[in-house]
């Protein structure tokens, strides 16, 4: 999984509990926040212009709202979404920190906060990027961070409540919740099927043609596939604990659809095992093939060695200069020694050939 810059600058060692302090890569962009309202009959999307103007915001408990926050390098923004919503302290500090692994926790007042990662699949650097993603339940309302990209990630939900798609706008905040989630799940599926495809192309090359690049790529598709695990398995956990709990925000029926994100999990668990596992069969595989790629050209080395051993022998016998050797003296003895060495390489040829060593 590709690392992106970390900002060195700020840290957390040190601080007390719930102190707002960036950890993540350098961001050069204002915090966009994002306010949707809706209900079974209509919905409204708007920006909000500035921070500050949350608490002029007047939200009817008669409907569902979702406020999305792009980009979670501001502490002085996180702390007033904090103040308005009176949102636990170590809730805020896990947003800003993009290094916290994958949990799920339950705060007083009924607030549910989830964090975990968005990965998409980079073609060009043949690498995982991750995206640190938090997710914020309270009564009516629900709040997702994520740090600051070129798109929204979570657009297609967005488009879903405007074009009344789905059961989105008929259902709860805790539906909400659930279709966030699934989104990152589904995105997960797409990581994985573009590192398969990455595996069979592998497959192909080592078994063409096994070149110490492949072995090297097998180590990063195996790096890969750990950090992959790594921010499923949380999930997984963590939507097993939604289930096994008793959340008044989260009513039977979504419970059902939560179940179905487990079994996706699950299902990505169990891929991403088999991947690992054919990872290595391609690993023996790549050492199989250079060592019979070895043994073929030691093969062709012994057989040209044996092939030149008698030659040298009889070059050898007649490179001697005695003078009672009588066949010197001939005038047909240069061409008949060439002969005579020439069927020995076309015997000895007939014979390996016939013995399958050829």
């Amino acid at each position: 999984m590709s690392k992106r810059k970390r900002n060195n600058s700020q840290t957390t060692l040190g601080t007390s509990p719930g102190t707002l302090t960036y950890v993540g890569a350098d961001v050069n962009y204002a915090t966009k926040i994002t306010w949707v309202e809706y209900n079974n009959e209509e919905y409204k999307v708007c920006q909000i212009p500035h921070f500050s103007d949350l608490n002029q915001l007047e939200l009817s408990k008669n409907k569902r709202h979702w406020f999305n926050i792009d980009g979670i390098h501001e502490p002085q923004v996180i702390a007033t979404i904090g103040e308005i919503f009176n949102l636990h302290p170590l809730i805020l500090e896990d947003i800003m920190n993009t290094e916290q692994k994958p949990k799920f926790e339950s705060y007083e007042g009924n607030q549910l906060f989830f964090t975990f990662k968005m990965l998409n699949y980079n073609a060009s650097t043949r690498e995982i990027e991750s995206e640190h993603l938090s997710l914020v339940l309270i009564d009516n309302c629900v709040l997702s961070f994520q740090e600051e990209r070129t798109t929204d990630i979570f657009l297609p939900v967005q488009n879903r409540i405007v074009a009344s798609a789905g059961k989105t706008r008929k259902n709860g905040v805790d539906y909400l919740i659930y279709c966030l989630i699934d989104l990152v799940v589904d995105n997960y599926f797409m990581c994985l099927d573009c590192l398969s495809d990455e595996i069979e192309r592998l497959e192909e090359e080592i078994i063409q043609d096994a070149k110490p690049i492949a072995m090297r790529e097998l180590y990063g598709l195996k790096r890969e596939e750990m950090a992959l695990r790594k921010s499923i398995y949380p999930l997984r956990e963590m939507i097993a604990t939604v289930l096994r709990e008793d959340y008044p925000s989260i009513t039977h029926y979504t419970s059902l659809y939560f179940r179905d994100v487990l079994d996706h999990t699950s299902q990505l668990i169990e891929n991403i095992d088999s991947h690992r596992d054919l990872i290595a069969s391609l690993m023996d595989l790549y050492l199989s093939q250079v060592s019979n790629k070895m043994n073929n050209i030691m093969k062709v080395l012994t057989v040209i060695s044996v092939i030149f051993m008698p030659l040298t022998f009889v070059a050898g016998i007649y490179g001697m200069n005695f003078d009672n050797m009588p066949e010197l003296h001939w005038k047909y003895s240069y061409p008949v020694v060439w002969i005579v060495m020439i069927v020995m390489v076309i015997l000895m040829l007939i014979g390996f050939k016939r013995k399958g060593w050829l």
